[in-house]
């Protein structure tokens, strides 16, 4: 690979700090349909990409932009528009829950993690956000994480849309309708 054509230092994604590489890297495969990337090293967010391990020997993921599909990459997204939910995508088997994907989140109150089957959690969180600032969840180098247990955990960002105004409303609804339009059919959300 030419340097021009390595990818952006945060589009390689190390799994050094995970035990279980090879689980971890299945399970962040599982949202390469429903979730978008964003680069903070290059202000790009992606919506069509794939992710393949470095190299065999290496623990190194590298999220690859489809060259194909540049309607499907967001140019100018600002580092500021991209923010911490403290929302977790979970393994049910992580936590003793049936199959499937869940959202956890740390309670305000009790300081406890609550559970709930992904798209529930995620309808519920967008249903409760104001129309001008709507739930855009995204994913960035340094999300997937490993539990105590070993189990895979992703943390969600999301985009704040009010801190895009660098960009018109026509990009901005654009951002919003591909990062829905990947949820909804991946997951089911507004269903």
């Amino acid at each position: 690979m030419a340097d021009d054509d390595a990818p952006a230092p945060d589009l390689v994604w190390s799994l050094d700090n995970i035990t279980h590489k090879e689980k971890a890297a299945s399970f962040l495969c599982l949202f390469e349909q429903s979730l978008c990337v964003f680069s903070s090293a290059v202000s790009q967010l992606y919506a069509n990409y794939s992710i393949a391990k470095l190299s065999q020997q290496a623990g190194n993921l590298v999220v690859i932009p489809n060259p194909y599909a540049a309607h499907d990459t967001f140019q100018s997204i600002r580092r500021n528009a991209v923010i911490g939910t403290g929302l977790f995508i979970i393994p049910g088997e992580a936590v003793n829950k049936p199959d499937g994907l869940y959202l956890m989140q740390r309670s305000r109150k009790t300081g406890k993690f609550n559970t709930m089957p992904l798209a529930a959690g995620i309808s519920r969180i967008s249903k409760n956000m104001p129309e001008n600032n709507p739930f855009l969840p995204v994913i960035t180098n340094k999300d997937l994480r490993e539990l105590p247990n070993r189990a895979p955990i992703l943390h969600l960002h999301r985009l704040d849309s009010r801190k895009l105004e660098n960009l018109s409303s026509f990009q901005i609804k654009d951002i919003s309708s591909t990062i829905n339009k990947k949820m909804d059919t991946h997951w089911s959300i507004n269903k």
